[in-house]
């Protein structure tokens, strides 16, 4: 390859770690959009309407520190991970891989 293209296992290696860490640092974003989508689909079931509806991302993190602590926000992660690491590396490395035939070969 150009001196300017990494190598492969370096793309893997790069392309996983980036993967691990942007899913575990969303990872309480995700937990609480989750618990706002459970909520609001229980509250389209229930029979009788919810005194209130205006629960907000933030309120619900704030609700998981006070109940579970800070480790309340991660719960979930390591599955996320599991999940998304090897979805981004599979896609960066395939996308570095094409990017760099084509600028060859085209």
């Amino acid at each position: 390859g150009s001196a300017a293209d990494l190598p492969f296992t370096s793309i893997v290696l790069c392309s996983c770690s980036a993967g691990a860490l942007a899913s575990w640092l969303t990872s309480p974003l995700d937990m609480a959009k989750l618990r706002l989508q459970v909520a609001r689909s229980q509250q389209e079931k229930a029979v009788t309407p919810p005194a209130s509806n205006n629960s907000s991302m933030v309120q619900i993190l704030r609700q998981v520190v006070q109940q579970e602590g800070a480790r309340g926000l991660f719960r979930g992660a390591g599955a996320r991970v599991l999940h998304f690491a090897p979805a981004t590396t599979i896609t960066m490395t395939c996308y570095e891989s094409f990017r760099s035939f084509f600028a060859k070969h085209v």
